[in-house]
């Protein structure tokens, strides 16, 4: 008999989440009656926004703090999203690559969370595309605020 391992990847995880999310509130109006997601698009993209401005003046602190308690920045947690953070923005100084443009393509909820699936853009001071990729956030309230509680890339 032979032993299979299956290793799960970030990438796995995210379509397997987004699957998830997508087939359980994508069906249900009545969980996510409690959000309204127009209203909730509107602090997300603020959000987004307050997010590339914390990074454009290379302040990983403020970064940091829009995480949630228990937070994951990829497989990172606590002090280690701040110091992955800080080392990005100090790259993006020696690169010219100061600039990130959020894109919200989706957003749905049951009701707890936030489940944010988007592109993203690195440019540098000309305006140039320098990277660009796909990311999933998961968004929770926590006094009042929407936190980033889980931050991938996919």
């Amino acid at each position: 008999m032979h032993k299979y391992c299956i290793r799960l990847t970030p990438k796995l995880v995210c379509i397997c989440l987004v699957l998830c999310f997508s087939s359980a509130f994508g069906q249900n109006h009545k969980v996510s009656a409690t959000i309204d997601l127009q209203k909730a698009r509107v602090i997300i993209d603020s959000l987004d926004k307050q997010f590339a401005n914390h990074y454009l003046n290379g302040d990983s602190v403020a970064i940091y703090s829009m995480y949630a308690k228990n937070a994951e920045f990829e497989s990172l947690k606590g002090k280690e999203i701040l110091d992955a953070w800080g080392k990005q923005i100090r790259n993006s100084i020696t690169s010219d690559t100061r600039t990130l443009v959020f894109t919200t393509t989706s957003l749905s909820t049951d009701s707890e969370f936030l489940v944010e699936l988007g592109t993203y853009e690195i440019k540098d001071s000309k305006g140039n595309t320098k990277h660009s990729g796909k990311y999933l956030v998961v968004w929770k309230q926590e006094n009042g605020t929407w936190k980033l509680y889980r931050d991938m890339g996919l």
